[in-house]
């Protein structure tokens, strides 16, 4: 059985911090996508995903990033993925998402960059 999918949408000065807990699997992904979807089109510019409380993402949860990802291109805003498990890291390593994504191991790291989150 899925575990539930929590998702809660803050800002930090021009960034949209999307804080997720849980499984983001076929079941819950549905969720995420609809925040994504919000987000972007209310203008996100700088948008960041914070995993830190991610367990695990299938196929279809990765689904949800590249939407993102394709939303931001297209208004040239940027996205950054927090995941600081070694599980979710290798996730994106095998889809080959981390030559899309700019992951970092925290928040504090992904926003001290100079350029917070790489081009979409």
């Amino acid at each position: 059985m899925t575990q539930q999918l929590d998702v809660n949408v803050r800002h930090d000065h021009d960034h949209v911090i999307i804080d997720v807990a849980g499984e983001v699997d076929i079941e819950t992904a549905p969720r995420l996508r609809e925040v994504v979807t919000q987000v972007t089109d209310d203008g996100a510019e700088r948008l960041v995903f914070d995993l830190s409380n991610v367990t695990f993402v299938d196929s279809v949860g990765l689904g949800v990033f590249v939407l993102a990802r394709k939303k931001m291109l297209l208004r040239q805003g940027t996205i950054g993925i927090v995941a600081p498990t070694r599980r979710v890291v290798a996730i994106f390593k095998i889809a080959g998402l981390d030559e899309l994504f700019r992951v970092r191991p925290s928040l504090t790291a992904l926003l001290a960059e100079d350029n917070p989150a790489e081009p979409a």
